[in-house]
């Protein structure tokens, strides 16, 4: 028993532990989102508070299947989200031309923000650097898909987080996993909104 333990707490180190990132908390103020989305429009988080919440979701990029499967049960569930009076915005890394295509792809009604600078990953605490250390499985896949999508000069991921904001401005609820496998569930999501 304990060797299997130790074992699971190897292999867990090995894939994700390197990746050391602290997800804001609940409670805690949300830092301004702020950029262009895929349809040209302004976005600006200080503008939508006092009348939406915001359901605030980082993908990898278009190239991940399970950014792929995320992002197509969030457009399943965006008209009852936005019916709640919740604002979505999604963040990446990945080139506004690539937003464009993934806005295509998903028929997405939802705002895709390209993340110039990373500004938004880091201040949501979510931007990490694509390495051998804390890229240890499929690297140089990864690598090339991240260098393809995001640009040769923007080697950098995020954990696919979600946090929902409310009017306040505070946040509300948080999924965070290094895991790039484990997303936000929606159901659960509706339960705070």
């Amino acid at each position: 028993m304990k060797s299997s333990i130790f074992l699971f707490l190897l292999i867990t180190t090995f894939t994700y532990g390197q990746i050391d990132l602290k997800p804001l908390k609940i409670g805690e103020m949300a830092p301004v989102i702020s950029g262009t989305d895929q349809f040209g429009k302004s976005i600006n988080s200080t503008e939508i508070l006092p009348d939406q919440k915001i359901l605030l979701i980082f993908y990898r990029g278009n190239w991940c299947p399970h950014c792929q499967i995320h992002l197509a049960k969030l457009q399943d569930n965006i008209v009852e989200i936005s019916n709640k009076k919740v604002k979505v915005i999604v963040v990446t890394p990945e080139t506004v031309e690539k937003t464009k295509e993934t806005s295509n792809k998903w028929e997405a009604t939802y705002s895709i923000l390209h993340d110039t600078d990373n500004k938004i990953m880091e201040a949501y605490h979510v931007a990490f650097e694509v390495n051998k250390m804390n890229v240890p499985n499929y690297f140089e896949a990864v690598s090339k898909k991240v260098a393809e999508n995001n640009g040769m000069d923007n080697m950098v991921l995020p954990v696919p987080a979600t946090y929902l904001i409310g009017n306040d401005g505070k946040i509300m609820y948080v999924q965070f996993d290094p895991d790039y496998k484990n997303r936000s569930d929606f159901d659960e999501i509706k339960k705070y909104l």
